[in-house]
């Protein structure tokens, strides 16, 4: 069993994507945001991500969300998370790995990263 738990729903038009993820998103249970998000792209042109019940957050959990995020922009949509609430270790490791440092995303029409409040 893993300690990650993912929700997901449309919202009643089908135009909105919402996805909750509780729990350890990290190397050996991020496949499972990945398999989600690689299934549900298509699905809607906005994708809502809420990781504020993450307890841990490593790289691969990042890598993750950003290519999600990625894939998303390279497919004209809208992709962001749900507030700017995070969980401490989530900014604790945002702020270990160096993300917070990005001005701008190259993949976000160079806009602000979503990682630190940019919206795409």
């Amino acid at each position: 069993m893993s300690d990650l738990q993912i929700t997901h729903s449309l919202n009643a038009d089908g135009t909105a994507l919402a996805v909750a993820v509780q729990g350890r998103l990290a190397i050996d249970t991020a496949v499972e945001l990945q398999h989600l998000l690689m299934e549900q792209l298509d699905t809607s042109n906005k994708i809502i991500l809420d990781i504020s019940g993450t307890t841990e957050v490593d790289l691969a959990g990042i890598q993750v969300i950003c290519s999600a995020c990625r894939t998303a922009l390279d497919g004209h949509k809208h992709f962001n998370f749900a507030g700017c609430k995070l969980a401490a270790e989530t900014k604790k490791t945002i702020t270990d790995i160096g993300i917070y440092r990005q001005v701008s995303c190259k993949h976000n029409a160079d806009q602000p990263c979503i990682w630190y409040g940019g919206i795409n």
